[in-house]
């Protein structure tokens, strides 16, 4: 009899989305098995199947799902995960009526992190960093990419992709480190050409030499980078190795969507502002619209991601909780849950945004984020019956179980 290192049996209710990434979503392509179980060895999902065929085929500790409903662990492709200090007076006033704009134009929002976060030393940051992340592996997370972009100098902004790269050795989940191009410094307000030009010939540069980012970002909006100057950034980390993905039309339409049709982007990200036509250039170029709901909660703002555009187009969408010190919720699990609310997703198609979507969103769908033999062992058994619960039932932590590359870290 073969071994396994874990074997999980009597699944009620199993989401495989094995045949995802999944542009238009349904229960016929969701890829759901019933009375299921699998089988997980050296971080691996070896066998898929029947519970009582897999139960009796391998050797292995056993875990009991009693019957409840599981799916690929939650990857979460939109992070600000590493900073310091916080900012809850701005929320009081955001309450009080001024804008998110006017707070940044003073000072304060991004570039108020930034100051803190320039003080804080390596072990500052990976403290605070590492027990979210925690938080965020107890809530289904087992994938997370981690943005830099609150320090914007360059021996600042390597501190953080430095932090990134060893929480992933801290805890069983992947991160994917992103080297974010998140506004000029103040130094440098009417001259932010020539940051762009700074950031791309030194920061891009050094970053992609050391290979400490997989990505390379840009906010891209009114009161950040305008148009040229992400495509100046952009170009630069494309030449030099690195994947590209973009903040887009939050707050405000300056037409930087419209890069998804210039530029190789595996993601476009915010698009409260975009106008739904161009869903149709995103649909065409195979980029992921990834959404994030959290994000649109914290900002109070009404404005809502094209979403019937983006369905209608073809666009694969992906969901994220852009924890970060303007929208402390590092909890995809939440995002996922209330993506039903506030983008009108219906439950399943939550689920595939926060999974197998997401890691499309962050090229690695090929060998994360759905239950299929030979991808990473990444598994949630949830405390509900079927996922229609999801967004149904919110505000708690629904992770019965919680295997994240292999390893069972909670529950079993």
């Amino acid at each position: 009899m073969p071994r396994a290192d874990i074997v999980v049996y009597n699944i009620g209710e199993l989401v495989t989305f094995s045949e995802g990434p999944l542009a238009r979503v349904s229960v016929e392509r969701a890829g759901l098995l019933r009375d299921a179980g699998v089988a997980i060895r050296d971080g691996v999902f070896v066998a898929v199947g029947r519970s009582g065929d897999v139960r009796f085929r391998f050797e292995g500790f056993q875990v009991n799902a009693e019957g409840l409903m599981a799916s690929p662990g939650l990857v979460d492709p939109h992070t600000h995960l590493v900073f310091s200090g916080s900012r809850e007076d701005e929320f009081e006033l955001k309450l009080s009526g001024v804008s998110y704009s006017e707070i940044l134009a003073r000072g304060g929002g991004i570039y108020r992190t930034v100051r803190a976060t320039r003080s804080s030393s390596f072990e500052e940051l990976l403290s605070r960093a590492s027990r979210i992340l925690r938080l965020m592996l107890e809530h289904g997370t087992t994938v997370v990419e981690v943005k830099s972009g609150y320090s914007l100098d360059l021996e600042g902004e390597i501190r953080m992709l430095e932090v990134a790269r060893r929480l992933g050795g801290l805890e069983p989940v992947l991160v994917i480190p992103t080297l974010l191009a998140h506004v000029p410094p103040l130094e440098y307000r009417g001259r932010e050409l020539d940051y762009a030009r700074w950031f791309s010939e030194n920061l891009v540069a050094e970053v992609a030499r050391r290979k400490l980012a997989v990505y390379v970002d840009v906010f891209c909006d009114r009161g950040a980078f305008g148009v040229e100057e992400s495509r100046i950034i952009l170009e630069a980390g494309l030449r030099m190795g690195l994947r590209a993905r973009l903040h887009a039309d939050q707050l405000s339409y300056i037409g930087c969507s419209k890069l998804a049709g210039e530029l190789q982007l595996d993601s476009v990200d915010h698009l409260e502002r975009m106008p739904g036509e161009n869903a149709r250039i995103l649909a065409g170029r195979g980029v992921v619209a990834t959404l994030l709901p959290t994000s649109i909660l914290a900002m109070m703002d009404p404005a809502r991601p094209p979403v019937k555009a983006l369905r209608e187009a073809g666009v694969t969408i992906a969901v994220g909780s852009d924890y970060n010190p303007n929208n402390m919720t590092p909890l995809q699990q939440t995002a996922m849950d209330i993506s039903t609310y506030i983008l009108g997703l219906t439950p399943l198609e939550a689920l595939a945004a926060a999974t197998v979507n997401a890691a499309k969103s962050l090229n690695i769908h090929d060998r994360v984020g759905a239950v299929k033999e030979g991808y990473r062992a990444d598994l949630v058994v949830w405390d509900m019956e079927n996922y229609k619960w999801i967004g149904y039932t919110w505000g708690y932590n629904k992770t019965r179980v919680v295997i994240a590359g292999g390893r069972i870290v909670k529950g079993g």
